[in-house]
């Protein structure tokens, strides 16, 4: 490896992160080493920033190869090691004093007898149950984690850039050319490509301007769903994240991020582009459980960019929200009417989102999800799972919706594309779909080039 051989990384999200961690912990010098990120140190958006929008949530570890993406895909039998590896990448830079507190957890939201219970339920309910091991770090202790994942990059010399846009990248003699807003290019031997989900413009464009033949990923749509929180707890207590699927009418929908005496939040992609998510602070408790409900929607020919259609979704969500959340409640949203605010007054669960505004999420949200939706709530609303789900104590929030960008065609076993030395990761790469499996896509990544560069 010659003095310029650099090992340049677009995206400061876990899958960036964890690739410049493992590169280092595998002996390649940090010093060579730049990671480049749009947002800022503690990002309000929390889509972009350091740590990135899974990391600066609520830091829940799911240990399932089946949720959360496709990587074993590429990886194959290597997943569950991967698995293992990303478990050890958070709890090593937990505080050493709460660390024990977390190993306590594994398996205690896997317990087989209480498994087999909830899919007894699910299969009356004519529903799906995934089990996973879960350790949920919650978003306090999470953010510790991505404190000191920056603190150990730069302590050790890598040149971490925050407040750094990159417009685009080329190939160059021996390397990649990587283009800075600011007109500043850097030169790299090896090339990560993890931008995020919030990064979807400019992959799409780096894509194209590279001749590099791209597939559409899915994308989910849906609602954020909060309710009571003893409603939940006969699950919650059981599995922490309860990863229930229906197939309704054909159509895949799912729960997703759990999130137990949690709080619904604002998360921003832009100016303009605003969404809701979910977090719990364990020192916290509010009385309410939130979790989203996302319809998975396959866009193919003549569509040629199923991230707009979601978009779209966001978009006319903001509108009728004047730029806020919308908020319905469970009764008005069945009965196709939109709420106001004595119907919030009336329900016996109050938002803990407070800015979101009252409104009827069918105007934004599309008929087959609406219908889709509608249909696996009253099916989660079953003895064993959810009872008393479709009620007044059951407010619906939107916009929700999760776009997983376009990936390139052809990726190896590594998640190098078929252009030499240029990689790709994470969420925004359409690669995953959460932060286990996007911290584990980068630690392929960064050993990868540490193999390399020997």
């Amino acid at each position: 490896m010659s003095g310029d051989d650099r090992f340049v990384i677009i995206g400061g999200g876990p899958a960036g992160i964890a690739a410049a961690i493992s590169a280092i912990r595998a002996g390649f010098p940090a010093g060579r080493i730049t990671l480049l990120e749009k947002g800022e140190r503690h990002d309000p958006s929390r889509t972009s920033g350091f740590g990135g929008a899974g990391a600066n949530s609520d830091g829940k570890l799911v240990l399932e190869s089946a949720i959360g993406g496709e990587l074993e895909t590429w990886v194959g039998e290597r997943i569950s090691g991967l698995l293992e590896d990303v478990l050890e990448l958070y709890l090593d830079f937990l505080d050493p004093a709460e660390r024990p507190q977390y190993e306590a957890m594994r398996g205690r939201f896997s317990d087989p007898e209480a498994g087999e219970r909830i899919q007894r339920a699910c299969i009356r309910a004519g529903l799906e149950y995934i089990p996973a091991d879960i350790i949920p770090l919650g978003t306090t202790a999470c953010h510790g984690v991505v404190d000191a994942w920056h603190d150990f990059l730069v302590e050790r010399g890598a040149e971490v850039l925050l407040e750094t846009r990159v417009t685009g990248f080329a190939s160059a003699d021996d390397g990649w050319t990587v283009v800075g807003e600011d007109g500043r290019e850097l030169q790299a031997r090896w090339l990560l490509a993890a931008p995020g989900r919030s990064g979807h413009g400019f992959l799409v464009g780096a894509l194209e301007e590279n001749g590099i033949a791209a597939v559409n990923g899915p994308i989910d749509v849906g609602v954020r769903v909060e309710t009571d929180a003893q409603l939940t707890r006969a699950l919650t207590d059981a599995t922490w994240e309860f990863k229930l699927r229906g197939l309704i009418d054909g159509e895949h929908v799912r729960t997703f991020c759990v999130c137990p005496e949690g709080s619904v939040l604002v998360e921003r992609y832009d100016e303009d582009l605003l969404a809701v998510n979910g977090q719990t602070l364990p020192e916290r408790p509010t009385g309410r459980t939130n979790f989203a409900v996302l319809h998975t929607i396959h866009l193919d020919d003549p569509c040629d960019n199923p991230a707009q259609f979601a978009q779209a979704y966001i978009r006319t969500a903001n509108i009728l929200g004047a730029r806020n959340a919308i908020v319905q409640t469970w009764p008005k949203f069945a009965d196709r009417r939109r709420s106001r605010d004595d119907d919030l007054r009336d329900s016996f669960t109050a938002p803990t989102l407070a800015s979101a505004l009252p409104g009827d999420i069918r105007l934004a949200l599309n008929a087959k999800s609406c219908r889709v939706i509608e249909a696996f709530m009253r099916a989660l609303d079953s003895p064993g799972l959810l009872e008393g789900l479709c009620s007044h104590r059951t407010l619906l929030y939107a916009p929700e919706a999760k776009f997983y960008t376009v990936r390139p065609a052809r990726l190896s076993e590594q998640l190098e594309s078929d252009r030499p030395e240029l990689f790709f990761a994470g969420d925004g790469s359409g690669i995953t779909r959460g932060l286990v499996q996007a911290s584990a896509s980068g630690i392929v990544v960064g050993r990868e080039v540490a193999r390399r560069a020997q």
